[in-house]
């Protein structure tokens, strides 16, 4: 092939579109990766765990606007819990509320109404899994109901404590999943409360 052919094929109008392309296509980068760090931290991904700007009334405190640290991660509060003897091998690998972070846990612990997530693993099939909870106080769910305008509230997996305590949350938890889950079906149950 003939280079000179090739070279003369190419106008100068072709080069400035193919110049122009790859000028957008360079801001179009540029733009994503800029807007990656925009947005929050997502409970799961503990590596974002700096102070961050408030961009709501809530921390605003005499018209300046406070920073807040968020807490430790969905996985770091998991990690930070002891063993339990009654999942044996089974290890919770992430735990985290929708709404509040576990650490430090709601400002007013007599009220406390969202939902928590509790990723298990099970480390002899290297299967995980998720259960979700309704957890809050008496409280908390009187505040729901009245917030929300609710002549009644529905949820199947609750957990209701006198106040927010993440050490009776997560023994809660660890007592649902070991009597629910076939897995301990026949091994010996813990005692709970019901109705």
């Amino acid at each position: 092939m003939n280079l000179a052919l090739v070279a003369t094929s190419i106008s100068e109008n072709d080069i400035a579109k193919l110049l122009l392309l790859a000028l957008v296509a360079i801001a179009l980068l540029g733009l994503g990766r800029w807007s990656s760090h925009l947005g929050g931290s997502n409970p799961e991904d503990s590596s974002t765990r700096a102070a961050m700007p408030a961009d709501d009334e809530s921390f605003r405190e005499n018209g300046k606007v406070e920073s807040r640290v968020w807490g430790p991660g969905a996985d770091e509060i998991a990690a930070s819990f002891h063993a339990d003897p009654l999942l044996g091998k089974i290890r919770m690998t992430k735990f985290y509320f929708e709404k509040v972070d576990a650490i430090p846990g709601p400002i007013d612990r007599n009220i406390f109404a969202d939902e928590l997530h509790v990723q298990l693993y099970d480390p002899d099939s290297g299967n995980f899994w998720w259960q979700a909870f309704f957890v809050a106080t008496p409280q908390g769910l009187a505040q729901t109901l009245r917030d929300k305008s609710w002549k009644y509230l529905y949820a199947a997996e609750i957990l209701v404590l006198p106040q927010y305590d993440l050490e009776e949350i997560r023994r809660a938890v660890v007592t649902r999943v070991v009597t629910d889950n076939e897995f301990f079906k026949g091994k010996q149950e813990p005692q709970e409360e019901s109705l």
